[in-house]
């Protein structure tokens, strides 16, 4: 080959080579165009790992890939090693004789099985240090190799294109990663939701770093106590959150608190994993460190200076995320426990309703602060027990449910003792009562009035420690706002019961009866349904007075009332209307059956041993072919029933002769 054939083919080779931007179009052509250029059957790149302690093939033309996989020469090995040890060329003619010297049987036997024969390999040398080495095989046995000068150049204009092929895809993943970053960046600092943090964070780590699991460890920046823990891993969905942090290094951890500063290792074999490569970021946010991140990889990786700073960014950006998002949060909590506040003070101010005001609170509470089970209990004094008398997301199997105070559960244990009670593990709690599963943690506070008990408030999550000192602080004072209201609705109730009910006899009185005959009527309008009412008269009751007294009387009054009640139904309304008068409502009755019903009332009466003689006389007035108002209605019954009396007593009489 001439001197200007020869120029005219590098300066081809030269334009071919770094005109290969890509790293892998530039190992084709040089391991190609080695073939061509030097008329070889096959050829192979082999390059350092990063800490120069071995060779492997990078890339071949005309060679198996099942040997290449397999292939590491050490850095001092024949002949690769030596090859870039000593920055020359060596020409071998009897590959399998030389191999056979050094006792290489692999070799040996790869060699006979490709048909290689002779062998040159040159250093590739960038700026005297040679990064690998280039092997040009032959598969007819040469006696030397001439074309030194032209393997020399080619040797180092590939090393060149090597490097600036390697160095702009490190610029490309650099200026990838720094995109990504500047990306998740904005989509963290412009987040408060944690998930949404969560699901971009961990596996941006993981990515950025090349690893395969990443970890996150929350801390609290006074204690540095760990408070919560995640775990990511290549391929998941999203970060799963860890019930034991226990599981990321948390000898790492005692470190990277102390110091601040990023810490990466390899972790020695264990049982269950293979050698980790791992690295630790501390994320602080205005001084104060709230977390660590963690990556993980299960290879021999070695975290380089660009992998920290990388993650350094990231967590910073995390860090500052995370905190807005814990102060957006306690801000948020804050706003919700004021409106809950108000919201129960109003309650409280609102209505007296018992159940309804029990309602409520729980509403608010499960609603404000996600909890999974609650639960008012009421203590019943006399029995000694705890009953439930408002709960939401309980079985309604919780409405038998009884607890001997002292003795049974957490809540009996509150109502014992008078004070909170805290179980961050009820599967480790000796006073935990087993109720539903899916709770993990139990708060219990006594409703106190004074020094008096009137019941517990009792609240589950579904979390191993899922309370914090926020919760207990909050659940605290709503405690003796919900005791002060409970005291105020029963003493509401007790009066509101007074008002409606007969001092005498203990029946419903005519107040009573205005609000549950609005009430069917409203109904019955609504549905199309019948019902039926009934004025009763006792006959001959004043003679009774006279002949033995008010007292007799009243007792009279007294038993004849409970007798009348059990001649009726549950869902009948009985009561005094006045004197010795009583009303009865009966719902989708018609006179026909509100007949039985006063008939049998009749005769229960009638077998009643009394002298003078007691007996009744019953009007009977239906809705809606008597009337359709409650004034029409009571007015007939009234009618029919003093004709009754008229009759001589001791009968029924229906109003419906006196309606056109």
């Amino acid at each position: 080959m001439t001197d200007n054939t020869l120029y005219q083919n590098l300066t081809s080779i030269t334009q071919s080579l770094l005109e290969k931007k890509s790293l892998n179009n530039v190992f084709d052509a040089i391991t190609k165009t080695a073939c061509s250029f030097f008329n070889a059957s096959a050829s192979s790149i082999m390059l350092f790992d990063k800490e120069r302690e071995y060779l492997t093939i990078t890339r071949s033309y005309n060679l198996s890939e099942q040997y290449l996989r397999v292939v590491k020469v050490g850095k001092d090995q024949e002949i690769a090693g030596k090859v870039c040890q000593e920055k020359k060329p060596r020409f071998i003619g009897d590959v399998i004789g030389l191999f056979e010297k050094v006792d290489d049987k692999f070799t040996v036997d790869w060699a006979q099985k490709e048909g290689l024969v002779s062998l040159v390999c040159a250093p590739l040398l960038l700026k005297d240090v040679a990064i690998g080495c280039l092997n040009i095989y032959y598969r007819n046995p040469q006696h030397s190799f001439l074309n030194e000068s032209g393997l020399d150049f080619f040797t180092r204009l590939a090393a060149l294109a090597i490097d600036y092929s390697q160095l702009i895809e490190q610029t490309e993943d650099k200026t990838r990663i720094l995109t990504v970053l500047e990306e998740v960046g904005l989509l963290l600092t412009s987040s408060f939701d944690f998930n949404k943090i969560m699901a971009v964070f961990l596996p941006t780590a993981v990515l950025i770093s090349k690893t395969h699991t990443g970890g996150l460890i929350l801390l609290d920046p006074v204690t540095a106590a760990v408070i919560d823990a995640y775990e990511y891993r290549k391929g998941d969905d999203f970060p799963k959150r860890l019930m034991e942090s226990e599981r990321w290094h948390m000898d790492i951890t005692a470190e990277i608190i102390k110091s601040k500063k990023p810490c990466f290792t390899t972790l020695k074999p264990n049982e269950k994993e293979n050698n980790k490569a791992t690295a630790a970021i501390p994320l602080i946010a205005r001084e104060e460190m709230i977390g660590v991140l963690y990556v993980d990889s299960y290879d021999q990786h070695k975290f380089e200076k660009t992998d920290i700073d990388f993650l350094l960014i990231l967590g910073s950006q995390a860090a500052t995320a995370l905190n807005n998002t814990r102060l957006y949060q306690k801000l948020a909590r804050e706003a919700k426990e004021m409106a809950l506040l108000y919201e129960v003070s109003r309650s409280f101010i609102s209505t007296l309703d018992f159940d309804q005001l029990l309602k409520n609170i729980l509403g608010r509470l499960r609603d404000t602060c996600g909890y999974l089970n609650l639960a008012i209990m009421l203590i019943d004094e006399e029995k000694q027990e705890l009953y439930p008398r408002s709960y939401i997301n309980y079985p309604d199997s919780i409405k038998t449910l009884r607890l001997k105070i002292g003795v049974d559960g957490i809540c009996g244990h509150v109502a014992q003792t008078k004070k909170m009670y805290y179980a961050p593990d009820l599967s480790r709690d000796p006073n935990y009562y087993m109720g539903v599963e899916a709770a993990k943690s139990e708060l219990c506070f006594p409703l106190m009035i004074g020094e008096r008990l009137i019941g517990v408030l009792d609240v589950e999550s579904p979390n191993i420690d899922g309370f914090d000192q926020e919760d207990i602080t909050l659940l605290s004072g709503l405690s003796a706002q919900i005791a002060l209201a409970l005291y105020n609705a029963q003493l509401y109730e007790n009066a509101r019961m007074l008002s409606m009910t007969d001092p005498l006899t203990g029946m419903p009185n005519r107040r009573s009866f205005d609000i549950f005959m609005d009430s069917e009527l409203r109904r019955s309008v609504r549905y199309r349904r019948l019902f039926s009412i009934m004025m009763i008269d006792f006959d001959d009751f004043k003679k009774y007075n006279d002949a033995l007294g008010h007292l007799a009387g009243d007792k009279i009054l007294q038993e004849f009332s409970q007798i009348m009640k059990e001649a009726i139904r549950d869902v009948d309304f009985l009561g005094r209307y006045g004197g010795d008068e009583f009303i009865a409502i009966l719902p989708e009755t018609d006179r026909t059956f509100a007949l039985e019903v006063a008939e049998r009332m009749r005769k229960r009466i009638d077998q009643q041993a009394t002298e003078p003689k007691i007996t009744l006389s019953v009007g009977i007035a239906s809705f809606p072919d008597d009337g359709n108002n409650k004034i029409t209605l009571v007015e007939l019954a009234d009618r029919a029933c003093y004709e009754a009396k008229q009759l001589g007593g001791n009968c029924i009489n229906f109003a419906s002769k006196y309606v056109q």
